[in-house]
């Protein structure tokens, strides 16, 4: 968005700051996205100013007083022929806030500008950049590993695992309010598997954490009477809280929808789910997993819900799955051409729907990025800004790393959330010692020490390429064993 100097942006309403002491931090509120900045200390100092009272050029003008004073403190010798300097800082840290796209003109103000004094950093001790967060940024909580549905393409493992009670869980829900930890995301397989789970979903909704509610189960005109009464789904909810509830269907053919999921009436079903949902006026979201058995359903499928309301759309291809794999599902060349060109057909022919698509032309043999596009890959979140709890309260780095004594790196009801986060364990799971890479590329690399301690390594595609977590991903522009074939 382009702003003119009499314009008064303000941080929108989804955008929150956290001030973590050392640092402060900007975030998206969805745990869709994973989106967030750890701020430098230039523009950590003037984006609260972002609140909607001040035009864009008063804020100029307050920003260069703070800039003015720091830079006299820091450098009182040089006071003389400064001004333009600090007026060039000022710009380049104006113009660095502009490019966040964090900044609007109408709609909700972010609540993290309802307390500005809380957001001013310590200048003396701020910390830039931020190789891993003091305190989670996101939780990802798996309340069962139960599930009504028995997907063929499920990448769960459903081990049977211990299931805590939910007075037991609001001590952990507590203590994660206390420490500003709002995106509580729920994994595992079906929250609706378990008896409480309106309860659950109450209890997190009391703490304003937000969330995807994700089910393949049948929701009833009760269950979505009380969803609607917690504000689940419902558009009225301020943009910093609003909590999608996603519906999985795969075909809209009932045979096929229920061949995918191992049961008959799923087809019949989600869509009297949706129904109902609409009802209460929650607008659900609708993802299916293509494969070869549907792929050519997307206009099908899109069509069908939109004629009910629905839209949002989410597509994403088959995948590889340690639990429950079937090459017979992986898609063709072919088929990632046909997905591929939906993807350009939806943004022409659905203007008013928001469909995302994945698109991935890759089936299988050599994956290595260039080393300018290595550089450029996302930073793993696992232990650096997001961890997994368990049903039974054990962490994990990863929903599809094992559930195995090698991979656990603590346990909220022994340790406490923040307890786990600052263990030894943890560190040493996310920064592993060369020499558990002896027969890999990584034992011998000149860039060991800042891949792994600045980016990390997903070692969820390691496990699953070649069986160990301790190699290079096969995107790593040295490695050289070929992954475990995709077709």
């Amino acid at each position: 968005m382009q702003f003119c100097e009499q314009d008064f942006p303000y941080l929108a309403g989804n955008s929150i700051l956290r001030n973590d002491g050392e640092y402060v931090v900007a975030y998206e509120s969805t745990v869709e996205k994973n989106k967030y900045f750890v701020l430098p200390l230039n523009i950590a100092l003037i984006l609260p100013f972002f609140d909607g009272t001040s035009n864009l050029s008063d804020i100029k003008k307050h920003a260069l007083e703070i800039f003015s004073g720091l830079y006299e403190t820091v450098h009182p010798e040089c006071q003389e022929n400064n001004s333009k300097k600090l007026s060039e800082i000022v710009d380049q840290t104006i113009a660095a806030i502009l490019n966040l796209n964090i900044l609007v003109l109408e709609g909700e103000k972010s609540p993290s500008l309802s307390n500005l004094e809380k957001l001013i950093p310590d200048i003396e001790g701020y910390q830039f950049p931020i190789v891993r967060l003091s305190r989670p940024l996101s939780v990802s909580i798996s309340f069962t590993n139960r599930c009504h549905y028995d997907c063929i393409y499920c990448y769960a493992e459903r081990k049977k695992c211990e299931e805590k009670e939910l007075s037991q869980w609001s001590r952990i829900f507590d203590e994660l309010q206390e420490n500003e930890i709002f995106l509580v995301d729920i994994g595992g397989t079906d929250i609706f598997a378990r008896p409480d789970a309106l309860e659950i979903l109450q209890a997190m909704v009391d703490r304003d954490f937000v969330f995807l509610l994700s089910t393949k189960s049948f929701i009833d005109e009760n269950t979505a009477k009380c969803l609607a009464s917690m504000h689940i789904g419902i558009g009225d909810e301020p943009e910093h809280l609003f909590r999608y509830v996603q519906l999985s269907i795969d075909s809209v053919d009932a045979p096929t929808a229920g061949y995918m999921v191992k049961k008959k009436d799923h087809y019949e079903k989600t869509i009297q789910s949706v129904k109902n949902l609409m009802k209460v006026g929650i607008c659900p979201k609708i993802k299916c997993v293509l494969t070869p058995f549907n792929y050519l359903e997307m206009s099908a499928i899109v069509d069908e819900f939109a004629n009910l309301g629905v839209r949002d759309f989410q597509f994403v291809q088959y995948s590889r799955s340690k639990y429950r794999h079937n090459n017979d599902l992986f898609l063709s060349s072919k088929h990632k051409e046909f997905i591929s060109n939906f993807a350009e057909y939806v943004n022409q022919n659905y203007p008013l729907l928001n469909i995302s698509v994945e698109q991935n032309l890759t089936t299988g043999g050599n994956r290595n990025l260039s080393p300018e596009k290595w550089k450029d890959r996302a930073v793993c979140s696992g232990g650096r800004s997001n961890m997994i709890i368990q049903p039974n309260g054990d962490v994990t780095l990863c929903e599809q790393i094992p559930h195995r004594e090698e991979f656990i790196v603590g346990n909220v009801f022994d340790e406490g959330i923040m307890g786990v986060w600052n263990s030894k364990k943890i560190t040493d799971f996310i920064y592993p010692p060369r020499e558990k890479f002896k027969n890999s590329v990584c034992y011998d690399c000149l860039e060991f020490e800042a891949c792994h301690r600045i980016k990390g390594y997903c070692y969820r595609d390691v496990l699953s390429s070649y069986g160990t977590i301790y190699d290079a991903q096969p995107e790593c522009p040295v490695q050289t064993k070929l992954p475990v074939r995709e077709i």
